[in-house]
């Protein structure tokens, strides 16, 4: 699953994305705004490493993900550059037994390490290639919190299952109990595993709504009826099914 971190529909906002060969980050986009116009991020469970510019000066930030769907922050800058993290997947300068408090968060960088050289190099280039160049050069020294198994299993499970899962089951099918399992998710996700789950459902549903009717969405994706769906779905992308239909044949762009 391809996770989706923005909906665009405006054409003059231009959006740029490269995935890696291997290492910590799922993909590196650049969103070029020089309007600054609305960007409405969506939910997807990851921490992003984002570069922004202003007056020609690049500042380093940590995003955690949104837990619902709202305008992003990234809309009040003309430049966006970010590194995803896979969910999960965590630097240990990050603070570990705090990632809950990144989430729905935007702290700059500089408060969990020291980035100057970085921002300096950073601030004149233009190219995505360049901009990915020189952060991974500069992030592949950077300690990796090590996966808990119990985490990795539950994220597998969850993405293997779109998000369409008996949270009480797979936890019971861990052996251990609910509070301990999700503290131990809490640590790399920074959200329960009920959270998680939803999140990425909702990521399912904006996948299989390119291709398939709302009634076979709710089926296939665990849905309790048509208002559960909508409900689910317009929190998590702050726009009904229709809407969303709509706006994906004038143009939406979902990256």
């Amino acid at each position: 699953m391809n996770l989706k971190t923005f909906y665009i529909n405006n054409s003059r906002i231009r959006y740029q994305e490269a995935v890696p060969d291997d290492g910590p980050f799922e993909k590196c986009y650049l969103i070029e705004n020089p309007l600054c116009e609305d960007i409405v991020a969506i939910p997807d469970g990851c921490i992003d490493l984002q570069f922004t510019w202003t007056d020609h000066v690049c500042r380093g930030y940590v995003c955690g993900s949104f837990l619902q769907g709202r305008l992003s922050l990234t809309s009040t800058y003309s430049r966006c550059f970010g590194l995803k993290l896979h969910p999960g997947v965590l630097f240990t300068f990050l603070q570990c037994n705090r990632v809950d408090s990144l989430m729905d968060s935007r702290i700059p960088l500089e408060h969990f390490l020291d980035i100057r050289r970085l921002e300096e190099e950073l601030t004149p280039q233009s190219r995505l290639s360049d901009l990915i160049e020189t952060a991974l050069r500069f992030f592949q020294d950077q300690r990796i919190f090590p996966a808990h198994i119990i985490a990795d299993h539950a994220n597998h499970f969850i993405r293997q299952n779109m998000g369409a899962v008996r949270v009480s089951e797979l936890i019971q099918s861990l052996g251990y109990s609910h509070r301990y399992v999700n503290n131990v998710f809490k640590n790399h996700f920074g959200v329960s595993v009920k959270k998680y789950a939803d999140i990425i459902r909702a990521q399912a549903a904006i996948d299989y709504l390119g291709s398939s009717d709302i009634m076979d969405v709710i089926a296939d994706l665990g849905y309790y009826d048509q208002a559960h769906f909508i409900r689910d779905f317009k929190q998590y992308t702050s726009m009904t099914p229709n809407t969303f239909l709509v706006q994906k044949n004038t143009g939406l762009i979902i990256v």
